[in-house]
């Protein structure tokens, strides 16, 4: 059985990004967002191990991160684990999970 295993909770997060890697750029949905990484939902995902250039974009805000692809589905999807984000991309991703959790805590 396969079980996963994972250093950060991950928040329900949507938004638009763009995934760049071997001077390919490909279009990809945020479906799930962490402190380390992200899923991406897309078609045509790289490779598991590729490193890859993360840029996502919401209504106001915008990050990106150089990325290793954790994991890699064919026509689903892939997880990545961003690496070194910079101070001011740091701040975007920390506000959007703040966000994220209050959205969880507000009782509906």
């Amino acid at each position: 059985m396969y079980e996963e295993w994972r250093c950060a909770q991950r928040h329900t997060f949507i938004a638009t990004a763009q995934v760049e890697g071997f001077g390919d750029a490909r279009s990809a949905r945020v479906t799930d967002l962490a402190a380390f990484g992200c899923y991406l939902q897309m078609s045509d995902p790289f490779s598991k191990g590729a490193s890859v250039l993360v840029k996502i974009r919401t209504n106001t805000e915008f990050f990106q991160s150089w990325a290793r692809v954790a994991h890699s589905s064919f026509g689903i999807g892939m997880g990545v684990e961003f690496d070194d984000v910079s101070r001011p991309f740091q701040i975007v991703l920390q506000q959007w999970l703040f966000e994220a959790q209050q959205e969880v805590a507000q009782p509906k």
